[in-house]
């Protein structure tokens, strides 16, 4: 089955070494979780370990169990650079923390900035330590609807790299902030109306996404 809508794709011989999937991929792709469902159906992707439900405002407040498996994600996934952290607070006084580096819009229209952030969060933040350098993996997991887990302030997406056959080699998550100041109240902006945008993203299962993932 072709892969439709915004997917994007490259031609390569091999998987980098990082991701834990076999055989030979071929053409990869680039999608959100919820088109590679409508590309290839629910039962393909629950075989493939991919989980897509779409969350409406009216319904998040009351997704704590989820949001809590997030966070918990969030937290396993960020481990490896939070040592930074305590150095990160200095950055608050810094005027480039909330330079935007890009912009995406989700499926209900939502503004979701990528800033360049600092240790705790952003562009600097993901992009070294989880191997994320190219602003078509947070646009392709942006271009979706929410997923469970999603809260009114902190919205959750989701993008997979695939091959032709429809096999899954990495699985990406993407937390964004839908607020003027971060969770912690240390950042914010001056404009209440703005937001804050894309707190992290990772390759869920390794501790750094795949280079292909840069390379779609």
């Amino acid at each position: 089955m072709s892969p439709t809508g915004t997917t994007t794709s490259i031609q390569t011989d091999t998987v980098d070494s990082t991701t834990d999937a076999g055989g030979d991929a071929g053409q990869l792709f680039l999608a959100s979780d919820e088109q590679y469902v409508q590309t290839f159906g629910a039962a393909k992707a629950t075989q493939q370990g991919l989980t897509y439900e779409a969350v409406a405002d009216s319904d998040s407040v009351a997704d704590s169990t989820a949001a809590d498996d997030t966070d918990k994600a969030v937290a396993a996934a960020d481990s490896d650079t939070s040592e930074g952290d305590t150095a990160a607070d200095d950055d608050a006084a810094s005027s480039h923390w909330s330079v935007v580096k890009f912009v995406a819009h989700d499926k209900d229209g939502r503004y979701i900035p990528t800033r360049q952030g600092n240790r705790s969060f952003g562009w600097v933040h993901f992009s070294g330590p989880h191997n994320i350098h190219s602003e078509k993996v947070i646009k392709a997991a942006v271009n979706e609807h929410p997923e469970r887990g999603s809260t009114k302030t902190r919205k959750v997406y989701g993008a997979v790299l695939y091959d032709t056959l429809g096999i899954i080699l990495a699985k990406v998550k993407v937390i964004a902030q839908y607020h003027w100041e971060t969770s912690d109240h240390k950042y914010k902006l001056a404009d209440t109306d703005d937001k804050i945008g894309v707190i992290t993203a990772f390759c869920q299962g390794v501790n750094k996404c795949p280079d292909a993932l840069n390379r779609v």
